[in-house]
């Protein structure tokens, strides 16, 4: 696991993580990981069990036998369960906030810092998250930590959940956005912050290709 076939993309909701991860994943010929897919699928599959994502102990102890597969293409990152695609079920509003909630246990991280280190041993890697350059891959070659103003990142949400039904005001997404960003900053495992060494990066006003542009000028430069 060469540091120089490991890039970070950290950052709060909406700032463009994914799509600027999987567009330069592209570029490079990586494999792109969407950490917080896994989260997703945590909650999501325990949900369906019944079980309470408070739980920590039960979580910990359903994710013994938790095993989904993963791809990753030009559409994005893809998980299976069983013989069958996940990636569809874990978009909506709901999933999003109950993978919110089983992120901040210890036992879920470590499962899924587990997960992505796996996937990364033997090939270059782009990986965005929350924590991807400061606790699952600290040895990176490259990071990047991307940020946006509120407004902009929860009208991108927006946008997202709208493909996939009827998402909430946009006000009400701008309040559970902020939420989310105490939350992140404020848990003691893994806390959302701008990583040692990693260049930050404003996407308020900038298009995803300029983006993907500003991060693979830097990647070339060294």
């Amino acid at each position: 696991m060469g540091p120089h076939r490991i890039i970070t993309i950290d950052g709060p909701a909406g700032a463009g993580k994914s799509t600027v991860g999987r567009l330069l994943a592209q570029s490079l010929g990586y494999l792109y990981l969407d950490s917080g897919a896994f989260y997703r699928a945590v909650a999501w599959a325990a949900a369906r069990r019944g079980l309470d994502l408070a739980d920590a102990q039960a979580l910990t102890q359903f994710l013994q036998g938790f095993a989904p597969e993963v791809s990753a293409d030009a559409q994005g990152f893809h998980l299976w369960l069983d013989g069958d695609e996940i990636t569809r079920e874990l978009r909506g509003p709901q999933v999003s906030r109950d993978a919110s909630r089983v992120a901040v246990l210890p036992g879920v991280r470590r499962w899924v810092k587990g997960r992505l280190r796996a996937l990364a041993r033997d090939r270059g890697v782009v990986a965005e998250g929350r924590d991807q350059g400061s606790v699952v891959f600290p040895e990176a070659g490259y990071k990047f930590y991307l940020d946006a103003d509120l407004e902009t990142r929860a009208r991108r949400r927006l946008k997202d959940w709208q493909r996939d039904g009827d998402p909430p005001a946009l006000t009400e997404i701008m309040r559970q956005l902020a939420a989310r960003d105490r939350q992140d900053e404020s848990r003691g495992e893994a806390p959302l912050t701008v990583p040692p060494g990693a260049a930050r990066i404003d996407t308020t006003n900038l298009s995803v290709e300029e983006v993907v542009q500003q991060c693979l000028a830097r990647i070339r430069a060294h």
